[in-house]
């Protein structure tokens, strides 16, 4: 640990970190050992998981008309509960936001997630249940990523500093009888009371909604602060650290990177997206050695369920799966998603370089639920996984998750507004735009017709984006963290070249509508004449 300047403000619990310390190292060490037994041997603690959530919700109206009661094995609970999307809960969801008790879980669910995800059902944004017990499960995942961090570094005296969250608003919304708000967000406001001590930001920057005023304000307010740790969505990091910098130089002081100002910020711990696009740019913004560079534990999450797998190792980017925290886990491989005849696979069947789209069973009544994404397993017995994309399709660099069906309804009213005709169009991402932190969409369109102006057609886009994505509005304000989209041309021909260049020449092949780092850099070969 670097010294500290007499300036700095150090955590109250600076002078207990010789007793306090050890004791964290030495709980974490009996987690992770814990952890660690039963990911190599899943069924006994994913079955327990199951039965006693079945158990728990016999009595509801799904409880009876499933025969939860009469479920005492994983086979049991397949042959009656069949799988489910978020269309096929809003029924029941629908209701219990009302007030209705004992539908999916018993009594009443107090709290909503609204996913940063949309929803082609009647309420075109998912609200989840949080159950008092999910927040439960969900408070011992979150010590989980502590415990993984300390056992991997052996680091003693993380409770000397703080540890800023980059979370959304830790704000309920009140609606009828329950409270809308974010699962991070939720979260922020039930942690241990020990952890309360060691965590920023407070009231009220805690519960700021604007994103662009609410960096400069920690960023200000923290400045002086012993800052160990950083928490949030992966993609904030760098834009965050972009804005302690600027804070710093409007104070006078000369800083090059952010160890300069915070030489004991050590971990970072994300999720959301993938990490790996923005490792190089947070590691640049920090500035520590190689020899010792700042630790990334990332984690897998669902606002269904919480923390599902969490990093385990320092030197691959897969995720063990965490199997005795309220969630069972089923999969359906991707090439049967959706199908009728689906196979459903628990955790201890699944393979190995296969895709698979992810089922949950969770404590707030979610029974045999399709969230929407995909994985692929690196590892069995311990399971470790990798995100593997999202089965809607979606662009996302703040994890706004803007779909494919809100891109082509922007691009269909740019196309009015701006008259044009298009043979087809693709859409991508980039991060660490011309130096910056920041994100942009990026568009590769095949017109027959150009518009008059691109740079109008671009932004037309982009204001239509705003209007249908709420996340990409509030990230785009500002130029927070989204900075306006790039129109680029496709030489004519281009989409079929492309599609030939991927071996998909058959006319049943679509041209992707989105697509990945790959990809769009083979569509920037296409951009000259063919």
């Amino acid at each position: 640990m670097s010294p500290v300047p007499g300036s700095m403000k150090r955590s109250i619990l600076t002078g207990l970190t010789g007793i306090a310390g050890p004791a964290l190292w030495a709980a974490a060490k009996v987690r992770v050992a814990q952890w660690d037994h039963r990911a190599r041997s899943p069924e006994r603690a994913q079955t327990a998981t199951l039965l006693d959530h079945c158990a728990t919700a016999a009595h509801t109206e799904f409880g009876r008309a499933h025969g939860l009661g009469e479920v005492k094995s994983y086979r049991d609970f397949a042959a009656r509960v069949p799988l489910r999307s978020y269309a096929g809960f809003e029924p029941y969801l629908t209701r219990m936001r009302k007030g209705e008790r004992d539908i999916l879980w018993p009594g009443l669910i107090p709290y909503y997630g609204q996913s940063s995800g949309t929803s082609q059902t009647a309420a075109l944004h998912k609200f989840l249940p949080i159950s008092e017990e999910q927040i439960r499960w969900q408070q011992r995942a979150g010590f989980d990523l502590v415990a993984r961090y300390l056992t991997l570094t052996g680091d003693r005296t993380m409770i000397s500093g703080y540890t800023v969250g980059l979370l959304p608003p830790a704000v309920i919304k009140p609606d009828g009888p329950v409270g809308i708000t974010t699962n991070p967000g939720l979260m922020s406001l039930h942690m241990p009371r020990v952890s309360q001590l060691l965590f920023l930001p407070r009231s009220p920057l805690r519960e700021m909604e604007d994103y662009d005023r609410k960096l400069d304000a920690i960023a200000e307010a923290y400045l002086d602060y012993d800052v160990v740790g950083l928490t949030g969505t992966t993609c904030w990091f760098s834009i965050f650290l972009d804005r302690v910098l600027a804070v710093a130089r409007t104070k006078g002081r000369r800083a090059d990177c952010v160890s300069q100002i915070w030489p004991n910020l050590r971990v970072l711990f994300g999720g959301g997206v993938h990490a790996e696009p923005y490792r190089g740019i947070i590691n640049q913004r920090i500035g520590r050695p190689s020899s010792s560079p700042v630790v990334l534990i990332d984690n897998y999450n669902a606002t269904e369920g919480g923390i599902l797998a969490a990093t385990d190792s320092l030197n691959d980017d897969g995720m063990r799966i965490v199997p005795d925290r309220g969630v069972f886990f089923e999969f359906v491989p991707r090439e049967k998603q959706g199908h009728s005849d689906a196979p459903r696979v628990p955790l201890w069947e699944v393979e190995t370089g296969r895709d698979y789209s992810v089922i949950l069973t969770t404590s707030s009544g979610l029974f045999a639920y399709e969230i929407g994404d995909f994985v692929r397993f690196t590892s069995v017995f311990p399971h470790r996984l990798q995100f593997a994309g999202r089965a809607s399709g979606v662009l996302s660099v703040t994890q706004e998750l803007t779909t494919h069906l809100e891109l082509e309804q922007a691009v269909a009213q740019a196309a009015a507004q701006h008259p044009c005709t298009m043979v087809d169009f693709a859409a991508s991402s980039e991060v660490g735009v011309e130096g910056t932190a920041k994100g942009r969409y990026v568009f590769f369109f095949e017109f027959d017709r150009r518009p008059a102006d691109l740079a109008e057609f671009g932004a037309a886009v982009d204001r239509e984006l705003c209007k249908l994505n709420r996340v990409y509005r509030e990230h785009r304000a500002n130029d927070v963290a989204i900075l306006p989209p790039v129109v680029t041309p496709l030489a004519r021909g281009a989409t079929r070249k492309f599609m030939e260049a991927l071996g998909q020449a058959s006319v049943q092949n679509k041209f992707p509508r989105i697509v990945d780092e790959r990809r769009r850099d083979v569509l920037r070969t296409f951009t000259g004449d063919i």
